[in-house]
């Protein structure tokens, strides 16, 4: 149950809570839409960076979301391998980098070094890179949103 007065209707909790601030809600949608639907960056490579942010934020509505669009995407064993990436062999050099460049973008963001930057722009574009910092952004801010408002949606949400 959400921590603050929520709209009535059927909509998720989430859905409602965004209509407090309709302006506000917009942007957060937006923001949201774009990291979806503008992102140039591969699925498997988003998925692997949202769900290890999902699993240090704790969220459990990121957590049991699936994108079940693209059939190249990340496997029910990768997602709940993601804890342990390092021992999953099926990551890709690539994914490897996205995934800790989310662990350290939200836990030790100060310290991705001159060998973690060599790393990615071995694997990645400066453009993708930025890429991959706003969908990083966007996922740790809203999704502990979602968490200190304890805002959820009440089934898995496959995109």
């Amino acid at each position: 149950m959400a921590r603050v007065d929520l709209p009535d209707g059927n909509d998720d909790e989430l859905i409602r809570l965004y209509s407090l601030s309709p302006a506000m809600g917009a942007a957060a949608g937006n923001f949201t839409a774009a990291v979806y639907g503008d992102s140039v960056l591969p699925t498997r490579v988003r998925e692997a960076a949202r769900i290890r942010i999902a699993e240090i934020n704790q969220c459990p509505v990121c957590l049991d979301t699936r994108t079940t669009s693209d059939p190249n995407g990340l496997t029910e064993a990768e997602y709940v391998g993601i804890t342990d990436w390092r021992a999953v062999d099926t990551f890709s050099p690539q994914e490897r980098i996205a995934i800790e460049f989310a662990e350290r973008f939200c836990t030790d963001h100060l310290n991705l070094d001159d060998d973690f930057w060599s790393r990615a722009r071995d694997s990645f574009s400066d453009a993708e890179l930025f890429e991959l910092g706003v969908c990083c952004a966007s996922w740790l801010g809203l999704g502990r949103m979602t968490q200190v408002f304890d805002a959820g949606v009440s089934c898995r949400i496959e995109l």
